[in-house]
């Protein structure tokens, strides 16, 4: 069941990116976070923990994901016969999915160091990123192909994308 105070600070903050997108045209994720917690304080007091634990989880995610970088020259020292360019490319540490029938666990992956991955763990984190590669390369693509049809149709780089689109597009309606 889903925390009524987190649902409404979750609106809340979707209710200031669309104002920041109305405003200013942008949102800036501090800028949000800021409004909310003046517009909502005794809803952010009464979540607070709870906040400071996602908080924290979202920077140990970050550190494990860019962890222990001076542990690289003795890895090198260990992999002797691996080319430099080849070492230094390799991350500290790799995400694996968490196994099904964890459910008390919310998050779905874990990080474990390069040092301690067996050849299972290395394929589940190649499957991952396949994954996430996969879909970065269909986003790519699909925002490659609306910048391409909006130079095409005479967009400048200051031309708002979906509005030099606009004229593109008729609205298709059923024959009655």
């Amino acid at each position: 069941m889903r925390n009524p105070v987190m649902t409404q600070l979750r609106q809340a903050v979707r209710d200031e990116i669309a104002q920041a997108f109305e405003v200013t045209g942008f949102a800036r994720p501090r800028d949000i976070a800021r409004q909310v917690c003046a517009a909502f304080p005794d809803e952010v007091q009464a979540v607070g923990s709870r906040l400071a634990e996602d908080a924290l989880t979202d920077l140990a995610r970050s550190l494990l994901k860019h962890s222990t970088r001076h542990q690289r020259a003795a890895a090198q020292l260990q992999l002797p016969w691996l080319d430099t360019p080849v070492a230094d490319a390799l991350p500290d540490a790799i995400s694996i999915p968490v196994a099904e029938g964890e459910p008390e666990e919310e998050d779905s992956v874990i990080y474990k160091p390069l040092s301690r991955a067996t050849v299972r763990d290395l394929e589940a984190h190649l499957a991952l990123l396949s994954a996430q590669i996969m879909a970065d390369t269909r986003r790519h693509r699909a925002l490659k192909e609306l910048r391409d049809m909006a130079l095409a149709m005479g967009a400048t780089p200051q031309s708002l994308v979906l509005l030099a689109l606009a004229p593109t597009h008729t609205p298709i309606t059923e024959a009655a």
